[in-house]
C-alpha cells in the first residue's frame, strides 16, 4: 500500500513540476513578446547597397524604426546572388532579432537555379508579410543609340552577340527577366553578371554593358536625372511615374508581365508569438496611406500580407519557375 501511494504521489509531482515549467515557458513568451523589440534589430538586405533591395531596405527599416523606436541595422550581405545573405539569416538564432528583406531572387531564382542551394526557401526559414511588390523597367545606357525595345532588337538582330546585358548575378531576377526578354524578341545578346544590382547599374552608365533591367524604384532617380534611358516597363499597367515609357506588353512582347516583390522573413522556428507582433505591425505600416503615398511615389505599391499567404506566394512562384527553366534549358 505504502509503496502504491508512493507511486501516486510522484506521479502527481511530476505532472505538477511540468505543468508549472509549461506555465512558466507561457508567461517567459508571452512577457518577450510583449517587450520585443528592446534592442536593435538586423535586418540582412542580400544585395550590395545602391541597387533596389538595398533602397527597400532602408525604406523599411525607417519605418521600423518609427514604430519601434529601436535602431535597425541594416546588414548588406551581397553576393552568390542573394545567397551568401539568405544563407546566413538561415542560420541565424529565432528570437526576432535578425530577420531579412528577400525577394524573389533569393527565395525563388537562387534555389530552383543553382544545383545546390545551401538552403530550403520555405524550411529554413518563417514568412511574416510580402512588403512590396513593383514593376522592373528595362533601361539602356546613354552611351548608345537604343531608345526602345525595337532599337534593341533591330541592333541586336543587325549585329548579333555584339550587345551586352548586365543583371545582378547569374539567376538573379534581373537576370532571368532579360533571359525571358531574349528568348521571347529572339535576339542574340551576351550576358555580363555583376556582383548586385548596384554594380551592374555602375557598369551600364559607363557603357560597359548596353542594357539592362532594374526595380522601379532603383532606376527613378537615373531616368529622372537622364542618366539612363527607359525603354519599357515589365508591368501590367504603366507606371504613374513613368507615363510615357510602354509597357513590353504595348511595345510588341504580348504577354510580358514581371512584378518582383520584397518580403520580410525570420529564420525557422520563429516564435509564433512573434511572428504575430511583426506581422500586425509591419501590415499596420503598410496599410498606412502616408506609407502607401511613400513607396508609391518611387514606384512600388505597398502589400502587406498574412504569413500563410506570403509562403504560398513563395511556393507558388517556385513551381512556375521550374517549369519555365525546363522549357528554356535554364540551369546555373
Amino acid at each position: 500500500m505504502l509503496k502504491y501511494l508512493l507511486k501516486v504521489l510522484t506521479i502527481f509531482f511530476i505532472h505538477f513540476a511540468l505543468s508549472i515549467n509549461a506555465f512558466s515557458a507561457s508567461v517567459n513568451t508571452s512577457s518577450h513578446s510583449n517587450e520585443y523589440p528592446n534592442r536593435p534589430i538586423r535586418l540582412i538586405v542580400p544585395f550590395p547597397p545602391g541597387g533596389g533591395a538595398d533602397f527597400m531596405g532602408r525604406l523599411i527599416a525607417a519605418l521600423l524604426h518609427d514604430q519601434y523606436n529601436f535602431q535597425i541595422v541594416i546588414d548588406n550581405r551581397g553576393g552568390a546572388n542573394g545567397i551568401i545573405g539568405g544563407s546566413i539569416a538561415s542560420k541565424s538564432t529565432p528570437d526576432g532579432y535578425t530577420l531579412i528583406l528577400a525577394n524573389n531572387t533569393t527565395h525563388v531564382m537562387a534555389v530552383v537555379l543553382n544545383k545546390n542551394p545551401p538552403y530550403d526557401p520555405i524550411g529554413d526559414f518563417t514568412a511574416i508579410s510580402m512588403v512590396t511588390q513593383a514593376p522592373q523597367v528595362l533601361i539602356s545606357s546613354n552611351k548608345t543609340t537604343i531608345r526602345n525595345l525595337n532599337d534593341l532588337i533591330s541592333q541586336s538582330k543587325a549585329k548579333p552577340n555584339l550587345l551586352s546585358y548586365a543583371s545582378g548575378g547569374s539567376a538573379s531576377q534581373t537576370h532571368i527577366s532579360a533571359e525571358i526578354l531574349r528568348i521571347s524578341a529572339d535576339i542574340d545578346i551576351r550576358h555580363i553578371p555583376y556582383k548586385g544590382t548596384g554594380p551592374g547599374f555602375t557598369a551600364l552608365m559607363s557603357g560597359e554593358a548596353q542594357v539592362m533591367f532594374v526595380s522601379l524604384p532603383a532606376a527613378i532617380p537615373h531616368i529622372k536625372s537622364n542618366r539612363v534611358n527607359a525603354l519599357a516597363i515589365t508591368g501590367k499597367k504603366r507606371s504613374l511615374l513613368l507615363t510615357e515609357s510602354p509597357t513590353l506588353d504595348e511595345s510588341g512582347l504580348k504577354g510580358f508581365e514581371i512584378s518582383p516583390w520584397f518580403g520580410i522573413l525570420g529564420p525557422a522556428k520563429l516564435p509564433p508569438i512573434l511572428v504575430k507582433k511583426l506581422n500586425t505591425d509591419l501590415v499596420s505600416i503598410l496599410h498606412n496611406t502616408e506609407t502607401q503615398q511613400k513607396l508609391l511615389s518611387q514606384g512600388a505599391i505597398s502589400i502587406g500580407s498574412t504569413p500563410s499567404e506570403f509562403k504560398a506566394i513563395i511556393l507558388q512562384e517556385i513551381i512556375q519557375l521550374r517549369k519555365i527553366a525546363d522549357h528554356i534549358g535554364l540551369r546555373f
